[in-house]
């Protein structure tokens, strides 16, 4: 269950501030087109690190009615974002179909400070209320707790706001990725259009905000039949979103086209296709400073790329303009938890500093997947091939292996890294079960609860002297819900929304230590499905409270106001 594959440990956790200071070069440089903030974009910021220098609380915990808040969603919810304006912190929550501006009274309530709607256009959608979204979270946690899958089925089936369809239709009709700008503007992409939604008076916290820029992507950039033959998508979409650190917009489709967009205007620039008659992109990407802050790193389930967006946003793809190309192990295709084949993480960028190795991260698509880095700038000089990779720009690949009761380890999840870890998740279970619908709203709903979850999660650590990978830890006693994990460095724990695999039916978030894995956090959520991320990131607040986007709309979670409770890790 528990394997601690290194000999050491950092001397105490007490050591927590030297050790942020030796990390800082580690940091991605801030991107002086988004908003100055520690969470600004999906995956937190440019290098996808998933992480924060943030605390968070430790101890056992056990939820209570008093110790989080609820913003209901329209549908599918992934996306918060900070800022502090005025000396006021604020918090930009993507509620499925309209965007609201939040900030935390000091009595631990929210206050909804302005909201834009955007229309629905989706087929047979009727809205509803918050009071009757929360009723649908608490109808769920009946079919749920009575273990009534075909139930479950049917009541989502019949919702007026096409909840089966809710993770799908986030594609379709509303915004997985975006960012916010500078002056906190939120720019969102949904299906083949991108969007951009000003505040009325930025440097004003109690400011409105309005819908300034719609653009309509054209057909062009999409690739229906792609899609269609890849993973029976009859529509190809906008995808990922991200900006350069020289100050472009930048989206990428499923099809396998990377476009870039004037940032104001959201006029298109240009666009690059991959040439690939099958080859994909199912995740985001990355943006680096390299060459003048025009490095984007993108995967397809097929290759690693950094593509280079000039000073006038036209895109390269060629060595003498500084980009690359590099295949990896793309492997089969799995369940609905996991979208298709390839990479199913966002490419992370791990090194900063002067002394630094500049790497770029992922996970690959074999059954039991490689942590992948590769090197992101110039390969060193008299560097040879490592035998079993796929190119020279591989700097090391490393199975991620849980064990013989664990026949397949693959995420659909970003790698978390700080301080030189990388921590990832296992998204398939050991078992599979036939499931009444694919449905990804469906299915997440029912992994730890009614059927067993997927379990195994992995720490490995960079080793700049010998230019591999370490195994420093795994846990099969735990699994995650289809969540993006974190990493609090200020803490010094990597946290996951998910389950201990002995314990069906019971919900926990748990922290655990980066360098021994030992749990450090512990917060008992019970059956509640409010409490089940679905696909979302796990983020804080300025707080170092636990604050995301989950299955029925944005929550916060407050330890102080928990009961404290014996660990259940101690017991299992």
């Amino acid at each position: 269950m528990f394997a601690l594959r290194t000999h050491w440990a950092l001397l105490a956790t007490c050591m927590a501030a030297p050790a942020l200071a030796m990390a800082q070069a580690q940091i991605a440089p801030a991107n002086p087109y988004l908003a100055q903030s520690y969470n600004n974009q999906t995956h937190w910021n440019d290098a996808a690190s998933d992480s924060t220098d943030i605390s968070v609380a430790r101890g056992s915990y056990k939820i209570t009615p008093d110790a989080y808040r609820v913003v209901p969603n329209e549908s599918g919810s992934l996306i918060q974002y900070s800022d502090k304006v005025g000396g006021t912190d604020l918090y930009w929550f993507w509620a499925g179909y309209s965007l609201r501006k939040l900030k935390i009274e000091d009595d631990f309530k929210f206050t909804e400070i302005a909201r834009i709607d955007l229309p629905v256009k989706l087929p047979n959608y009727q809205p509803i209320s918050p009071e009757q979204r929360l009723k649908q979270a608490a109808e769920t946690r009946k079919f749920l707790e009575a273990k009534d899958e075909k139930g479950l089925l049917d009541y989502m089936t019949a919702q007026p706001n096409r909840m089966l369809s809710g993770t799908t239709d986030q594609l379709l009709g509303g915004a997985i990725y975006s960012v916010l700008t500078r002056d906190d503007a939120f720019i969102g992409a949904s299906a083949r259009r991108v969007f951009r939604i000003d505040q009325n008076d930025p440097k004003d916290p109690a400011s409105g905000m309005k819908l300034t820029r719609e653009t309509q992507l054209p057909d062009e950039l999409f690739d229906n039949e792609k899609t269609k033959r890849g993973v029976g998508i009859p529509m190809d979409t906008t995808f990922g979103m991200g900006m350069t650190l020289n100050g472009y917009l930048v989206v990428n489709t499923m099809g396998g086209t990377v476009a870039t967009l004037d940032r104001e205007t959201l006029k298109l620039v240009d666009s690059y296709r991959v040439e690939g008659s099958d080859e994909m992109f199912f995740n985001s990407f990355a943006t680096g400073p390299e060459v003048d802050g025009g490095a984007v790193y993108v995967a397809s389930n097929q290759n690693m790329y950094r593509l280079v967006v000039d000073k006038q946003g036209k895109i390269h793809a060629d060595e003498a303009s500084g980009a690359w190309k590099a295949p990896y192990e793309r492997g089969p295709r799995f369940t609905s938890i996991k979208i298709a084949d390839g990479t199913g993480s966002t490419p992370t960028l791990m090194g900063y500093g002067p002394d630094e190795d500049k790497l770029v991260v992922f996970t690959d698509g074999a059954k039991k997947m490689n942590l992948v880095a590769m090197w992101r700038d110039k390969i060193p000089a008299g560097w040879k091939q490592k035998p079993g990779t796929l190119s020279p720009r591989v700097a090391d690949q490393r199975q991620v292996d849980l064990g013989a009761d664990v026949p397949t380890v693959q995420s659909e999840q970003s790698v978390a890294v700080y301080d030189g870890h990388a921590f990832v998740v296992n998204n398939i279970p050991a078992e599979e079960k036939p499931v009444l619908s694919k449905s990804g709203y469906y299915v997440t709903m029912l992994n730890g609860m009614t059927r067993p979850a997927p379990g195994g999660v992995a720490m490995l650590k960079w080793d700049s002297a010998k230019d591999q990978w370490n195994d420093l830890w795994t846990r099969t006693d735990v699994g995650s819900i289809s969540i993006v994990p974190m990493i609090s460095g200020g803490s010094r724990m990597a946290l996951i929304n998910g389950f201990y695999t002995s314990r069906l039916g019971e919900g926990y978030h748990i922290g655990m230590d980066l360098d021994t894995g030992k749990t450090l956090l512990e917060i008992a959520t019970g059956s509640d499905p409010v409490f089940n991320g679905m696909y979302a990131p796990i983020k804080v607040d300025a707080q170092g409270r636990l604050m995301y986007g989950m299955a029925f709309g944005l929550v916060l979670m407050d330890t102080n106001r928990m009961q404290k409770v014996e660990q259940v890790a101690k017991s299992e």
